[in-house]
């Protein structure tokens, strides 16, 4: 019998970045090799189940996997609970019998008026349904807020404080009505100052002083304690890994995988630890692994903290044989289609990114100055969505570039994005891997990236199946981007051989293998442990 998979995400939704991409990923590995696999979220989101039946349609995750959240169970919806969102559809008519109604503008929301008085907000989803309701008192406070799920039931009550219109304590309520828990928040800071988990006997399971980690740990053990199989326990993301360092389960291994630099300064494998990975990284010896994406990143650490044997390397993989999304025309190449036959436009830079400042965008954009005046027919596209796109459409307009630089949207189908292009180009800062990499030249798009920690010279071999060059060396990018665009068969050349090292090198048979191994390693080494007791 195979062991159970559980892995750790604090939340999931449809559109996300290469973390979520990856976690689906290793997740339909698993549940497709037979084993019983299963995602655990702790976010409260009442879209959920919608959110898991849109990933499963758009083939973004295996239908072997099984998609749970903590706030869903706890409040006792299951597989007999099933929505009709056609029933649960806000009809205003409903409301005009006893209020005027003013629409928000440029929002689906309404201003309720009960004889002129103000007295609720509502706010619906783009599909109609009620997402919630904003009551207010004869001073027009916002006194508290009711938020709906997709099963039409109130999921949560946020009351409000009058001074700073910000929540004090809000209340998460099962499918009968019943309360499961309890936060009190810091109006001036958002933070928890308590949680009282409730109990269905009306009993307290724990109260603490603001620390969320107990109730999150009551619901895993439940969890886990359904099987009497061995269990793999993984941390995807640095919010629940936590979690793992606390539990205590006879039958479970644990591990953090992380997918992102741990240096607050990335070029210098002594810095300070960043937030974001320093919890992992000073806690590998209260797991039982530590998984990165590459081997220089585990030589920086073990060469720092030691603990060789708890580190392990299994870098990401790229399926071209992936099923693809119901209703996607078929965008890929053919095996045995000779490169010069792809219809690219081979006068085209493509980037597929989040636009946060990590990733350097801006370094592109001032490239692709020089790149014109070279060659005046190039168009750069950037395809993502985030904070810095207002930034980039100033300095797009500023260095006159708006007949060649467009900004796109984000995109649920990135291959066909590389696809369409010559090239593509990272500038980011720091990087765990960079799947953005992986996927270009899975696609015949040759990448020219700067050469950071972590990931792109594991992948990109320079002057062979792409370029590397040195971090903030805005005019070699310049130069690599022009040398490419005016050779369009070596960089179709180029782009031959990245697709080749992506097969060789980082193939799904391989990733199986290295987490089927390691797997099984953590497992034995558990059995005796326990033997051994």
């Amino acid at each position: 019998m195979k062991p159970r998979i559980i892995i750790l995400l604090n939340s999931i939704d449809i559109n996300r970045g290469g973390l979520t991409h990856a976690s689906l990923r290793q997740a339909s590995t698993f549940a497709d090799a037979g084993y019983d696999t299963q995602i655990l979220t702790f976010n409260y989101e009442p879209r959920f189940p919608i959110i898991c039946k849109k990933l499963k349609e758009m083939g973004k995750v295996s239908n072997n996997v099984v998609i749970r959240n903590m706030f869903e169970e706890k409040a006792l919806y299951g597989n007999k609970d099933k929505i009709n969102i056609r029933k649960v559809k806000v009809k205003l008519s409903d409301y005009e019998k006893h209020y005027a109604i003013s629409q928000r503008k440029n929002h689906n929301a309404y201003r309720l008026y009960n004889n002129g008085l103000y007295e609720k907000y509502i706010a619906l989803r783009k599909d109609d349904t009620l997402d919630f309701i904003d009551y207010f008192n004869e001073n027009r406070y916002r006194v508290k807020r009711e938020n709906y799920n997709y099963y039409g039931h109130v999921s949560r009550v946020q009351y409000f404080s009058f001074e700073e219109n910000k929540v004090r304590q809000q209340l998460f309520f099962d499918k009968t009505g019943k309360a499961f828990l309890n936060f009190w928040k810091e109006p001036s800071t958002g933070k928890v100052s308590r949680v009282i988990h409730l109990g269905s006997n009306n009993n307290i399971i724990s109260e603490t002083t603001g620390d969320t980690i107990p109730h999150k740990i009551h619901w895993l053990k439940s969890v886990l304690n359904q099987s009497n199989e061995r269990i793999m326990a993984i941390s995807d993301t640095r919010s629940t890994d936590e979690l793992l360092v606390k539990l205590k389960h006879p039958n479970t291994v644990r591990s953090l995988r992380m997918h992102s630099n741990h240096l607050k300064n990335p070029d210098n494998p002594d810095s300070e630890l960043n937030k974001r990975n320093g919890y992992a990284i000073e806690n590998i010896k209260n797991v039982d692994a530590l998984i990165v994406l590459t081997d220089k990143q585990k030589h920086d650490i073990v060469n720092r903290f030691g603990l060789e044997n708890k580190v392990h390397v299994i870098p990401n993989y790229y399926d071209a044989k992936a099923p693809k999304p119901k209703g996607l025309k078929s965008i890929f190449i053919n095996e045995n289609q000779d490169s010069a036959q792809i219809k690219r436009d081979m006068s085209k830079v493509v980037i597929v990114s989040r636009f946060a400042s990590i990733k350097n965008i801006d370094h592109t954009i001032q490239a692709f100055k020089k790149v014109v005046t070279e060659v005046p027919e190039a168009k750069l596209e950037i395809w993502g969505s985030g904070d810095q796109k207002e930034e980039y459409a100033d300095l797009i307009e500023s260095l006159d570039l708006s007949g060649n630089v467009l900004i796109k949207g984000y995109t649920e189908h990135p291959e066909k994005i590389y696809q369409s292009g010559g090239l593509s180009v990272l500038t980011s800062n720091a990087e765990g891997f960079s799947l953005a990499v992986m996927e270009s030249m899975a696609n015949r798009t040759p990448v020219v990236s700067y050469n950071i920690r972590y990931g792109p010279s594991d992948m990109i071999e320079d002057g062979v199946n792409g370029f590397l060059i040195d971090k903030n060396d805005i005019d070699a990018l310049s130069e690599k981007m022009i040398q490419m665009l005016k050779n369009p068969d070596k960089t179709r050349n180029m782009g031959k051989e990245a697709k080749n090292t992506i097969q060789t090198k980082f193939s799904k048979e391989i990733y199986q293998k290295l987490w089927f191994s390691l797997t099984d390693t953590l497992l034995e080494v558990l059995e005796r442990n326990n033997h051994n007791e």
